[in-house]
């Protein structure tokens, strides 16, 4: 394993980013927007939701001059990309600019925001409402590991001082040593965040991905939007995109169906107990219980608790 002054390292490529044009980056994008977004066309809601969307953009002008930003915050394989055109079609319903940042704050003219990883400095953007996703980390580094394998995305690719990338590295070694790989990536680019993550906010409302997939989903929506301080027809709005844009209305890929190559390939909470070994388990829970501990995941192994 890769510790180094007592601190997990990743084994992630850090040295000269290949450059690829923006029209390069669309095209790669292509096949995965269409896997994705298979049934959208062919389903009847979204057609019927137009003359919404569109009574929105014409009614909610007001909402642009208001000070307040909402956002989302996500993680890696926590519905970043469900998140995204959701709130890029509800912007366009607002009249509002909508951004997609990383570490960076929003365009002072940005009112919706999807914050990436939740890296975004709150305390420098004014006044908010937020929704903040979260995911048990044990499905995360499933879901990471086997997305990993095929991903095409800029950053996995990246070569090492050894000439190797990540993904190079992940597909040359088994599962259980590609398992470690992607724990210790998590590791080195979540822990902060997530130890220094603030669950008191009164402007951010905490969500679970079981309650976003589960069968009561519907009442999660809603709050979502009425705590974002929706109402009328952009509450609306924002609970019918979150219905067209899930993952079963949409992809190629039932529901529920696992797919190696899909960038959801499996929605199943409580995966991680079929993939991981007990050796994975032990490092995690070491390493990371704490954060387990502070959003309210079980450890598999009380007897680690500190």
């Amino acid at each position: 394993m890769t510790v180094q002054d007592n601190k997990i390292r990743t084994d992630a490529g850090l040295g000269r980013k290949s450059r690829r044009s923006r029209f390069r980056k669309r095209i790669t994008q292509i096949p995965i927007s269409v896997r994705k977004n298979y049934r959208l066309f062919r389903n009847p809601e979204f057609w019927q939701m137009l003359p919404l969307l569109l009574a929105c953009r014409l009614q909610e002008r007001n909402f642009a001059e208001e000070r307040t930003k909402i956002f989302v915050g996500t993680h890696h394989k926590a519905m970043t990309t469900y998140f995204k055109p959701v709130l890029r079609i509800l912007s366009f319903g607002l009249g509002t600019r909508f951004e997609e940042i990383s570490k960076e704050i929003p365009q002072p003219e940005t009112r919706v925001f999807l914050s990436m990883h939740s890296r975004t400095p709150l305390s420098e953007i004014g006044p908010y409402r937020g929704v903040h996703v979260m995911r048990d980390p044990r499905d995360v580094i499933v879901s990471s590991y086997y997305y990993h394998l095929w991903t095409n995305e800029l950053w996995a690719h990246v070569p090492d001082e050894n000439g190797l990338s990540y993904q190079d590295k992940l597909r040359s070694v088994d599962k259980k040593d590609g398992l470690f790989m992607t724990i210790r990536h998590f590791i080195y680019f979540n822990r902060e965040t997530l130890e220094n993550w603030n669950l008191d906010d009164p402007d951010i409302l905490e969500v679970s991905y079981d309650a976003l997939m589960g069968e009561n989903r519907d009442k999660q929506y809603s709050e979502i939007f009425t705590f974002l301080g929706l109402t009328d027809r952009a509450h609306e709005l924002g609970v019918r995109l979150m219905r067209l844009f899930e993952a079963g209305n949409r992809s190629k890929v039932p529901a529920g169906r696992t797919n190696e190559r899909a960038h959801i390939r499996s929605g199943r909470s409580g995966q991680w107990k079929d993939e991981l070994e007990p050796e994975h388990v032990a490092f995690i829970e070491r390493e990371f219980g704490h954060i387990l501990d502070k959003f309210g995941y079980p450890r598999a192994s009380p007897e680690l608790e500190r």
